[in-house]
């Protein structure tokens, strides 16, 4: 596929007029530009510079190829897995909202009293504040220790 293109020479078949024309007889013949094959010339026409039409196609591609400065490209077959079962792991973070309990409280009352002191808290939502700190009093009252607390003072 390396064969270079060579320009028609008198010794080769074809002869030339006095003003570079090819003359033509019957029988003569050139040789392909790629392959070296004889190629008969007609009568009338252009002389032709390849035996066939792959020939042509062939130098075509070799002189594109030349004048890209490119190598040849090697083609690689692979067979591609379409369908893949996997196992995968979903991971969802849920947020807990975490109670206070037992000695955690008064700090959360504490907290609060900040945030109620500073105006964090809308009016809006004073009214069923109120009536949750009473339930607490409330409930503190029905407990039998807090009841002896109540004494004492």
């Amino acid at each position: 596929m390396t064969k270079p293109n060579r320009p028609f020479q008198s010794g080769e078949g074809v002869q030339v007029s006095a003003h570079g024309q090819p003359r033509r007889t019957p029988g003569q013949s050139v040789t392909c530009a790629w392959c070296g094959t004889s190629v008969a010339i007609a009568r009338t026409g252009r002389v032709p510079k390849w035996c066939s039409a792959a020939c042509r196609q062939r130098a075509w591609v070799h002189r594109q190829s030349v004048a890209a400065d490119a190598r040849a490209v090697e083609v690689v077959e692979r067979v591609i897995q379409t369908e893949v079962e996997r196992t995968v792991t979903v991971v969802e973070h849920v947020d807990v909202p975490i109670q206070p309990r037992g000695s955690a409280w008064p700090a959360t009352l504490a907290e609060l009293v900040k945030q109620l002191d500073s105006g964090r808290v809308y009016d809006r939502d004073l009214m069923p504040l109120a009536e949750s700190v009473n339930e607490v009093l409330k409930a503190l009252e029905r407990r039998p220790a807090w009841q002896r607390v109540l004494r004492w003072r």
